[in-house]
């Protein structure tokens, strides 16, 4: 298949099916923990990229603070491997400052924001401002996910990106890479 392939037509398939029969109750959580664990160590090992170049534009994939399931971030750095890009893949429910400090200690470019559960959270909105107020002037903030869409007032406000599919943050991160 090809990695791009694989991951938009295995995978994410794949994690939406099993976050959808988790929120039906079709899988205990344990059933969904273990399907996780199983897939983030697969794309783990898939998004090693085999020479990434010197001058490779820098991402920092991860999710905001309270946002705990971290697949998405996890396929964004896999899919951005695809694509050149240095990835810094750190982790889930990451606050705001603590994002900045690793897109300073790295020079990124973006940073990419996986919101998936849950879509009402109150606190998520004042979260992302502070993001945007805090990172370097030019850094560009992606986000996708399942709940992504709940928050588009503030990504609109904050001059977010919004992706719904990896071909859509494929096409986000080339023109990123032609914009400087």
């Amino acid at each position: 298949l090809g990695q791009v392939r694989l991951l938009s037509e295995i995978i994410v398939p794949l994690v939406e099916r099993i976050g959808e029969a988790w929120r039906n109750g079709e899988l205990k959580v344990a059933h969904e923990h273990v399907a996780s664990a199983c897939i983030r160590t697969f794309l783990g090992q898939v998004s090693r990229p085999m020479a990434v170049h010197p001058g490779a534009p820098v991402l920092v994939s991860t999710t905001p603070t309270g946002q705990l399931h971290e697949l998405g971030a996890i396929l964004v750095a896999a899919s951005a491997t695809t694509r050149g890009w240095r990835v810094i893949y750190a982790g889930a429910s990451l606050p705001s400052e603590e994002i900045v400090s690793v897109v300073r200690a790295h020079n990124a470019r973006a940073v990419a924001l996986s919101i998936v559960h849950p879509e009402g959270d109150p606190l998520l909105p004042t979260e992302i401002r502070r993001l945007r107020r805090l990172l370097p002037e030019g850094t560009q903030i992606v986000v996708g996910g399942r709940a992504a869409g709940a928050y588009q007032e503030v990504l609109s406000e904050v001059g977010a990106t919004q992706v719904v599919s990896l071909t859509g943050l494929a096409e986000v991160l080339d023109a990123l890479r032609r914009a400087r």
